[in-house]
């Protein structure tokens, strides 16, 4: 990025004094990128005849559905990265998941049984370099939309996009270097996580862990219109489970205290909290409740979506849900006999971008212009564990797998010729940084 950017990106106001030590000033002003060598011009040759290798496998994983509570199917993702990993010098293990409890109605059970993460380490000297992604998908098993399929240029399917295709970038770029040598003596992690699509409730500590082992991390989402994502807003979630007193909705109505009237009356609230001047966004996303319809429902639950641009909004909001859930809507409004359960996870900060991530970032455009692409810059409300990583220190960028568009959607599709080129800027990308 060129300094005078970076000053009109970062200056808050005209009364704004930026102070620069030595070494910021360095990394603001060092973009630009060296002439692709001949060793690089050989791992560019190897990565052009691998495109019927790399559309292979990932119609392999994505004919495997493992849909983030599909242990079995992401246990059999796990495996094939495993041994395509230790094919290539990776030592592995499996790191646990866990069982999240959260407050919900009876018969519901909407705890999450999160399935074990895969870890793959090369030691060595040089490098320190965390490589990201998730298999899982938003797709549970019985979802009707299952099946790999390519139709002129065009990849469907279960996590084309959000993101194996991007696991299969990962994998092939790291073979590109393994192929010609340049992995020896090289520090390299691989994280694979299996719930990154539920918050990575159960991998944050492991994210968190390894990202301070390292010097730079690289997250293979998907990118749309071949966008590097600059900068995200933190996640939340929250279930709100109110309790009230089963009635006959006839005979003895007025007995009864309502839980699903209660929840309406809180929904509108969570509701109202939205506020797109400052981009706070708040989405009741599940909403179930009752047994029958003539009778006054003793229970009802809400899952709740929360996005937020600054750490202060998402606490603030934090404290908001807990007074939501404390205050007594309905009428009357004093009772022992309603009361709401509320779970909050803050599960993801906001990813704000620092000078070393954007030089990181610039790297990536130049290596990108150096290959003959025009990659642009963007900022997300969507999150990835790029947020996670970045927010105990470790550079990361999060947007280099397949190009692509659809993501938690039946439209979900992904570009064959982003495919290579991706690869090809990974490859270069993780060549160059494994070299300082």
């Amino acid at each position: 990025m060129r300094f005078s950017r970076w000053i009109s990106q970062h200056f808050l106001s005209p009364g704004v004094i930026l102070i620069l030590s030595v070494t910021q000033f360095a990394l603001a002003t060092e973009a630009d990128e060296p002439p692709l060598t001949s060793t690089e011009l050989d791992i560019l040759a190897w990565v052009n005849q691998q495109e019927s290798g790399m559309v292979s496998l990932l119609e392999t994983i994505t004919n495997i559905n493992s849909g983030s509570m599909n242990k079995a199917g992401i246990g059999e993702i796990s495996a094939i990265f495993k041994n395509e990993l230790e094919a290539i010098g990776f030592a592995t293990s499996r790191l646990a998941g866990s069982m999240i409890d959260m407050p919900h109605c009876p018969g519901s059970d909407l705890n999450l049984d999160l399935a074990d993460h895969l870890l793959a380490t090369r030691t060595g000297e040089s490098g320190k370099l965390l490589l990201m992604g998730h298999m899982d998908t938003v797709f549970p098993a019985d979802s009707p939309f299952q099946e790999f399929s390519i139709t002129d240029g065009v990849i469907r399917g279960p996590g084309v996009f959000d993101m194996k295709g991007g696991l299969v970038i990962m994998l092939y770029a790291l073979k590109a270097l393994n192929e010609i040598g340049l992995l020896e003596n090289q520090h390299i992690s691989v994280l694979l996580n299996s719930d990154e699509e539920v918050g990575s409730l159960s991998s944050r500590t492991y994210l968190e862990e390894q990202a301070r082992l390292h010097d730079y991390g690289l997250v293979f989402e998907g990118t749309v219109n071949n966008n590097q994502i600059r900068q995200r807003k933190g996640l939340g979630q929250a279930r709100f489970v109110v309790n009230g007193r089963a009635s006959h909705a006839g005979a003895a109505h007025q007995d009864g205290r309502s839980a699903i009237r209660e929840l309406a009356y809180k929904i509108i609230e969570l509701e109202n909290m939205t506020d797109y001047e400052t981009g706070l966004t708040v989405n009741v996303g599940m909403v179930s409740g009752g047994e029958a319809r003539n009778m006054v429902a003793p229970c009802a639950e809400a899952y709740v979506d929360l996005r937020y641009p600054l750490p202060s909004q998402g606490e603030a909001a934090r404290r908001q849900f807990e007074a939501i859930g404390r205050t007594l809507f309905s009428v009357p409004r004093t009772s022992d006999d309603i009361n709401t359960e509320l779970w909050v996870n803050l599960h993801r900060p906001p990813k704000i971008a620092t000078i070393e991530s954007d030089l990181l970032l610039d790297r990536t455009i130049a290596i990108g212009g150096l290959l003959g692409e025009q990659i642009g810059v963007t900022d997300s409300g969507g999150g990835t564990d790029g947020s996670l990583t970045q927010a105990v220190g470790l550079p990361t960028l999060d947007s280099l797998g397949l190009m692509g568009s659809g993501g938690h959607s039946q439209r979900e599709q992904a570009n064959l010729s982003s495919f290579v080129q991706a690869t090809s800027r990974a490859a270069i990308l993780i060549y160059r940084l494994l070299k300082e």
